[in-house]
């Protein structure tokens, strides 16, 4: 049956509201485009700690998209408990009293939330402040990772401050206290399970020979241990007390924690996949409760003689190639289980891959036809874009310091600065061919795009007036393409006069900035492929979308 006239008229209004209408201008006319799904979206950006609340729910931690999350067992249906800016949630539980708590990795904040209350902090100046579990008394321990290697004692009420009980433990992570009274969890950095007497301060080895053990919990019976090995994807049982391990899943790498229901069943986060699942011990069976195809899709890429537009997403906690007309995942390379870092911007250059993590500060190149890992390259600057110039140098921008440096090809690596004062500068994309050879850098903070001549770091002005620019791309025509986070519309500017053209306005982009965070820490990103389409990622809804030109 043919669609009524009627229908065909709203649908057409629908896509005007969303759509700029083409006009004639001084400088020709505005180009319209017709805005598309290419990989939907997910609740999450990552999922982390877990937490059963016994009513049904599942309780999960959304720490880039600073939020906590529930998940309703019976339907999969997704809602915000805590969203930003308390909400950045490493790990989740539930205290005595049923208040809820959870870790700020990036804010070294821990917060509570009372069945009947508000949120609030209870401590502070815990950076990389990660697991946390109390003992059957009352009492409650926390632990620092990366940004710091301890466990502390904290006050439930936030009364008076942490008390440090061990530090250099190996990372201790994901962990719960046992029916003894003892605390049981991962040893990251040493591939161990250990007991720990928080009273003592004794530390046991009770199994090792883990690839990256990264949260353990009792099961049902509270005699054994289920334990979550991110590197190898694998949940394993426990016995003790002789350590003896058993494979119950294997399931793909990339494991972040788990909780174990009163039945037995083991629900199980994967940060990779944004995704949770259930596991039955009993058989190995697995099953979805929360799916997704992308985990927090940023930096965006596309070789400009690729008929195909295939993308290279920079997806945090995975490098994916994604089909630019149909959404198809081909490739998939996952952090942790391989040598890359939390690529959040991905460029291209003639042979290498390049990308930068603020994650845990660093650059990577890769080998472009391999995907081998060929240098990394440390940087705590609050790196964001990143380029491949032709002289294989590379071209950085620190978020943090507001500069532009050059890396060199030797190793150890030698580094330039090649312009700084920038407010904030994000994404970067190359005008090489040009007579003189420049680099546009957007500036989040300052809301310009600046032009700096890659000769000798001078700056001239393109645009100014934005909101938060951050992913930047060159139209095949010249013309460059910014995601206006601050506005959440996407843009077109003219190098030459810098008129500025709005392309698509109310878009679903711009999470906001955490405290401990460079500028434009997960950024938006932006990349057009050689027919002219735009395609564009989304923080807030973990989505790519692509913007086709309408004849």
């Amino acid at each position: 049956m043919s669609p009524s006239p009627s229908r065909c008229l709203s649908r057409l209004l629908a896509a005007c509201l969303l759509l700029p209408v083409g006009c004639e201008t001084e400088d020709g006319p505005t180009p319209v485009y017709r805005q598309e799904v290419v990989v939907a979206g997910s609740a999450f950006q990552g999922v982390h700690g877990l937490a059963l609340d016994g009513k049904g729910h599942l309780l999960a931690s959304n720490l880039l998209g600073q939020s906590v999350h529930s998940v309703d067992l019976s339907t999969g249906a997704v809602t915000t408990v805590e969203g930003p800016p308390l909400g950045g949630a490493d790990d989740v539980t539930f205290g005595p009293d049923g208040s809820l708590y959870w870790t700020g990795y990036f804010t070294g904040q821990l917060m509570r939330r009372p069945p009947e209350g508000t949120t609030r902090v209870i401590a502070t100046n815990l950076p990389g402040l990660n697991s946390l579990a109390f003992r059957r008394d009352g009492r409650f321990y926390v632990t620092q990772v990366g940004r710091g290697d301890a466990l502390w004692e904290v006050d439930p009420d936030g009364n008076t401050p942490p008390r440090l009980i061990l530090s250099g433990l190996g990372t201790l992570n994901g962990f719960e206290f046992g029916p003894d009274d003892r605390l049981y969890g991962p040893l990251l950095s040493k591939g161990q399970i250990a007991r720990v007497d928080v009273d003592t301060g004794t530390v046991e080895v009770v199994a090792e020979g883990f690839g990256m053990p990264t949260a353990v919990n009792f099961d049902a019976r509270r005699e054994h241990l289920y334990v979550v090995d991110a590197v190898r994807g694998a949940l394993v049982r426990v016995r003790l007390p002789s350590g003896a391990k058993e494979l119950v899943a294997k399931l793909p790498t990339g494991l972040d924690n788990l909780t174990v229901g009163p039945d037995d069943q083991v629900y199980v986060s994967n940060m990779v996949d944004n995704g949770i699942h259930v596991i039955n011990p009993a058989d190995g069976s697995i099953r979805p409760v929360v799916e997704s195809r992308l985990s927090v899709p940023s930096g965006l890429a596309v070789a400009p003689e690729d008929e195909d537009e295939r993308l290279y997403v920079a997806d945090v906690y995975a490098l994916r190639r994604v089909g630019g007309r149909d959404g198809t995942v081909t490739q998939t390379t996952r952090v942790l289980s391989t040598p890359m870092t939390f690529p959040m911007h991905v460029s291209l250059g003639e042979a290498h891959v390049v990308l930068s993590s603020a994650y845990l500060g660093n650059v990577q190149v890769l080998d472009r036809a391999s995907g081998e890992v060929l240098r990394t390259l440390p940087n705590t600057n609050g790196v964001q874009g990143a380029l491949e110039l032709p002289d294989g140098t590379l071209l950085l921008a620190e978020a943090s310091t507001g500069r532009l440096v050059r890396v060199d090809t030797a190793e150890p690596a030698g580094i330039t600065v090649l312009t700084e004062g920038l407010e904030g500068p994000v994404g970067l994309v190359a005008e090489t061919e040009a007579e003189e050879p420049g680099v546009y850098v957007t500036e989040v903070r300052s809301g310009r795009v600046t032009r700096v001549r890659l000769r000798d770091g001078a700056r001239s002005t393109v645009a100014e007036g934005l909101q938060a620019p951050e992913g930047i791309a060159r139209h095949p025509d010249g013309g460059l393409i910014v995601a206006e986070v601050g506005r959440q519309q996407l843009v077109r500017i003219e190098p030459a006069t810098g008129r500025l053209t709005v392309l698509a306005s109310g878009l679903r982009i711009g999470l906001p900035e955490s405290e401990g965070l460079p500028p434009g820490y997960v950024p938006t990103g932006v990349a057009v492929g050689r027919s002219g389409t735009i395609y564009l990622s989304s923080d807030i809804e973990s989505a790519l979308y692509r913007f086709v030109p309408v004849p």
